[in-house]
């Protein structure tokens, strides 16, 4: 009898698309990197992590990622903050 090999092949495949909205990213002055960043809204941050944006704003909370919170409640995620992919 011959010994038989299995093999086994993985495809990843990774893809970042923004579209334009009415939120878009600003320069602002990051007071953890102390230096001027893009500040990139949630959902643009979280498609730049490759992650939800559910994801997103738990890392906020937990202080994983610099942010910015504007008056009106949106917040805005230093990009340099971002994990790298």
């Amino acid at each position: 009898m011959g010994l038989r090999r299995r093999v086994e092949i993985t495809i990843q495949r990774r893809e970042l698309t923004i579209a334009h909205s009415s939120a878009q990213a600003v320069t602002e002055r990051c007071a953890v990197c102390d230096c001027e960043v893009s500040m990139l809204p949630i959902e643009m941050a979280a498609k730049a992590a490759v992650v939800s944006p559910r994801t997103l704003y738990r890392w906020v909370e937990q202080n994983k990622v610099h942010f910015l919170e504007l008056s009106d409640g949106r917040v805005l995620v230093c990009a340099n903050s971002l994990p790298r992919r």
